[in-house]
Parts: structure tokens; sequence; C-alpha cells
């Protein structure tokens, strides 16, 4: 049985996109995939099915609001059951069975298989939840394929101000409006001051006490990007965050995950 008690409260069913494809922006649209058909037995939430040989996959490419099954006490954060119901919606339309596609690194640090997920006639499931405001993107590399596809339609709900993209906890936070206590994955936007070269480091440099550091074993995916032209311009960045030596820094591991909001003159 697929469906699972929602908690109390009022829900809404997205049908009028059930017909995906008039939904994505075209990169998204005649995908080259292969990949290995699979019966999905169980959605545990929406970056997460389990298929029917027991298998535990993780979605490649995006992120979903948590629903905390192991702790009853927690709520769920906004709009994690409807991203789960959506995703049960779409297996039950396609008699559970999708195509999955691999990518370079085969699994996460839970030992859960990392793959793509797709319909059977070549729709990509990660882009539908999130160009409905459903999710947002998270590449981590040597995992990169279809990333066009996952920015572009993240960006036509955020242009839409759809749901996720409606709350005031995904609106990227300001380099200088930052605390010494903020960790984990988080999006934030500044200008760049200074742009520093290192032995093992690119640093990014922006106002306030925040930083970007592209590992210099991540180099590759940024090539063709002269990074002292992004001195003076307002960007964009999203990452895994820490703090050293009193400043705020991320790990920028993808060019995608870097944005240039304007240019100077």
């Amino acid at each position: 049985m697929l469906r699972k008690a929602l908690v109390s409260g009022a829900f809404f069913v997205f049908a009028a996109w059930l017909n995906p494809t008039q939904a994505l922006p075209p990169s998204c649209q005649n995908l080259s995939v292969e990949g290995e058909p699979a019966t999905v037995e169980f959605v545990i939430d929406g970056d997460t099915v389990r298929l029917s040989d027991d298998t535990r996959v993780r979605l490649i490419g995006l992120d979903t609001p948590e629903i905390f099954w192991r702790n009853a006490d927690r709520d769920p954060e906004p709009y994690a059951i409807e991203a789960r119901e959506v995703l049960i919606q779409l297996v039950e339309d396609h008699d559970a069975v999708f195509v999955f596609v691999d990518d370079v690194r085969p699994e996460d640090r839970f030992g859960r298989r990392l793959a793509h997920m797709f319909t059977s006639d070549g729709v990509p499931v990660a882009a539908l939840l999130m160009a409905e405001g459903l999710a947002t993107r998270m590449i981590f590399p040597p995992n990169h394929l279809f990333a066009d596809c996952y920015r572009d339609a993240e960006n036509q709900a955020r242009a839409a101000n759809l749901r996720l993209w409606s709350l005031d906890e995904t609106q990227p936070i300001p380099s200088t409006h930052l605390s010494e206590d903020m960790r984990g994955y988080q999006f934030i936007t500044g200008r760049v001051t200074r742009i520093g070269f290192g032995r093992r480091s690119v640093w990014i440099n922006l106002e306030g006490r925040a930083a970007l550091r592209v590992d210099h074993g991540d180099l590759g995916y940024f090539d063709g990007i002269d990074f002292e032209e992004l001195v003076g311009e307002r960007v964009e960045a999203r990452g895994f965050m820490y703090v050293s030596r009193g400043e705020n820094r991320i790990n920028l591991r993808h060019p995608i995950d870097l944005v240039v909001l304007e240019s100077q003159p």
C-alpha cells in the first residue's frame, strides 16, 4: 500500500500538472535516458523511494522537506507531506514502474542507491517536483547529470513564487546578515570583494565575514570561469556552510551553484 495516513490539516492535490511534459522547461524535454526499469514499492518521502527488491533509492538532484518519521514529536517541514503525496500520485499513475539512471557515485553515506528517476516516457521526476516548488535543487559532483534541467525547473518555480519559494526560509540570506551559529545547507547572496588563490582552494570573498571555497579538486567543473572577473559582482550561492576563524564559509562544489545576479558597468 503506497499511501500512508496524512497528518491532520488541509491537503490539496496537484492534479492539473500531472500531465507533466508541458510543465517543464525546454532543457528537460527529450533527454537521452539510459537506465534500468524498476518497480517502486513504497514512497518514503519526496526524494526517497523503496524498490520491490527492497533497495532504497535517494533521488539525485533535489532535496525535499523532511517528514521526520522517526520523531513523532516533530511536525513535518512545510510542503513535506505534499511532496510525498505528489510522488505517490506519480507512482500510481505510472503503475509503479520507472527508469532509474545511475550517475558516477553509486551510493550515499547511508548506503542508499543514488539515481535519477524518470517516467517510462522519459520525464525527469526530480524536475517535476522542482517545477512545482515542492523541492529545491541540490547538485553534488561527481553526480551532475541533467543539472541544467534541474536548474531551469527550479528557476521556473522561483519565478512564479511557488510553494517552497513563497516561504521566508527559502529566501537567500545576505552575506552581511550571517551568524556564527549557522550550519548546514545554506542559500546566500552578497557582493564579491576579493578573490584569493591558495594552495588547495580558490576563495571568493563576500562582503561581511563570508567566503565561498572552491577546492582544487573541483576546479575542473569551473573550467572557463575567470574568478577575478567576479570582483564587484553580486552573486547568489548555495552549499554546506561551516564557520572557521570567525568567518562563514560555503564549500562551492559546482558552478551551477554560483549565479551572478547583476553586472557592474
